[in-house]
């Protein structure tokens, strides 16, 4: 082991620096963050914050690491001579302290993002790490894979142990902070001066000689870390926190859905009652009966995907349709892209926002269709889909079951969201599958 120097090495500065910039950057951001995760505002720039915050743990616990090791083949300077013994034992104290700190700290934020579990939502929320989008930081212990129960548990258990640490943190450094000052102007020693570059003692004779070398180390390290001070406050601001407003009621809103869309007849049966010709009959739509839902797979950056299922809550559909007259027959829906819910917090708030359905810009699509057809024993409804002022032409193959004056009727698409510019060239979308399927599921009954 290395002579203890008087001084610190300057690789050991810049750690030290670098290391309290980032753990008093990343606390009041996780503060932040949670704070936001509880009132559900979970948009694009809390994902932003997320995903920055757990790029910036990781590096925290490569640095500590990496200044633990330094710590030990070099050792600190030696502590001043006038300082009694109980305030050395606190003083060593503190400093491994702070190590078991800034190791507990990031690998308890890494275990609970490592369970793919949202306690905010109660909820799997399989969200990939990657390092500042460079690379894929695997999950420990395999978590994302193990039981939800077992999910469950750790995650609440590693967010506690995450906030505990946090707020020891935050205590150990004002007390850290108020020795340093105590040495600097009531001891009137050197300690302050080890650690802060320029800055000379009150006990100092003559300035230290200057070390070309050293000065270069800690310079270029210095301006590193404020540069990436400036890049995590630009990463974090940029874009800016967006709002919602509240969406009109629609003519009729869907209160409660069928478990699944899918549990509608799979064949057709049609008994209508004779229909005039050029005379389609108009359809008054159940909504308490009735759903727009949606199905996407979303990876967890493992190779494990899970099925998503959402729904609209609000819509409207005005139905004119004879399966006696399909030529005379009509369908225009109007969806409010705002109601869009998949039973996730995070995921509803992120599909507001401008990179999905933009609700602001966008508050509802659309889906028209005057052009009907059989196919084999259904129908094939072919008309423009509406999101975002892009309009595709779709073909939506339904079943019908017409007795009497009710209809039920069940049909499924699947779409390319990037068509319409859902999550294109947005981060995170690469967790999502660029196919959705859309599910409708109508019963109506015939208008007077």
């Amino acid at each position: 082991m290395a002579a203890r120097a008087q001084r610190y090495t300057a690789v050991a500065i810049v750690l030290h620096w670098a290391i309290a910039v980032a753990i008093l950057f990343m606390i009041p951001m996780g503060l932040w963050m949670h704070e936001s995760a509880e009132h559900g505002d979970v948009g694009a720039n809390i994902f932003r914050a997320y995903q920055l915050h757990k790029s910036i743990g990781l590096t925290v616990l490569a640095l500590s690491l990496v200044r633990l090791a330094w710590r030990l083949i070099n050792p600190p300077p030696p502590m001043p001579e006038h300082m009694p013994g109980w305030e050395r034992f606190i003083a060593k104290a503190t400093h491994w302290a702070f190590y078991a700190l800034m190791i507990g700290l990031p690998l308890s934020g890494w275990l609970y993002v490592s369970t793919g579990w949202s306690i905010h939502d109660e909820a799997p929320l399989p969200v990939a790490t990657h390092w500042f989008g460079l690379f894929q930081v695997p999950a420990l212990f395999g978590l994302n894979q193990a039981d939800l129960g077992v999910r469950e548990d750790t995650a609440e258990a590693a967010l506690r142990a995450h906030a505990v640490l946090a707020y020891a943190a935050l205590g150990l450094a004002a007390l850290h902070v108020l020795a340093a000052l105590k040495h600097q102007f009531f001891d009137k020693d050197e300690v302050l001066a080890h650690m802060i570059p320029g800055l000379r003692a009150p006990n100092e004779t003559e300035p230290a000689p200057k070390d070309p070398a050293r000065l270069a180390i800690v310079g270029v390290g210095l301006s590193a870390i404020a540069v990436a001070l400036a890049a995590a406050m630009f990463t974090l601001l940029s874009g800016g926190p967006t709002t919602t407003s509240p969406q009109a009621q629609s003519s009729f809103e869907v209160v409660e859905t069928p478990a699944t869309a899918t549990e509608a007849p799979a064949t057709v049966t049609t008994v209508a009652p004779p229909v005039a010709a050029g005379q389609a009959s108009a359809w008054r739509v159940d909504a308490a009966r009735s759903a727009i839902a949606f199905a996407f797979s979303m990876d967890d950056g493992s190779g494990n995907s899970s099925r998503i299922d959402g729904r609209f809550a609000r819509w409207h559909a005005d139905i004119r349709f004879d399966p006696n007259d399909l030529g005379n027959s009509a369908v225009a829906v109007t969806i409010e892209t705002g109601s869009a819910s998949d039973g996730v917090a995070s995921h509803d708030a992120y599909m507001r926002e401008p990179g999905w359905f933009d609700v602001d810009a966008h508050p509802t699509a659309s889906f028209r269709a005057t052009d009907f057809r059989r196919r084999g024993e259904g129908y094939e409804a072919r008309g423009e889909l509406t999101i975002k002022d892009r309009a595709r032409n779709v073909r939506l193959p339904f079943t019908l079951t017409i007795d009497g004056d009710t209809a039920v009727m069940n049909g499924t698409v699947a779409i390319d969201r990037e068509a319409f510019d859902l999550g294109k060239d947005v981060e995170g979308a690469e967790m999502i599958s660029r196919n959705v399927d859309v599910t409708i599921l109508v019963q109506a009954t015939r208008s007077p």
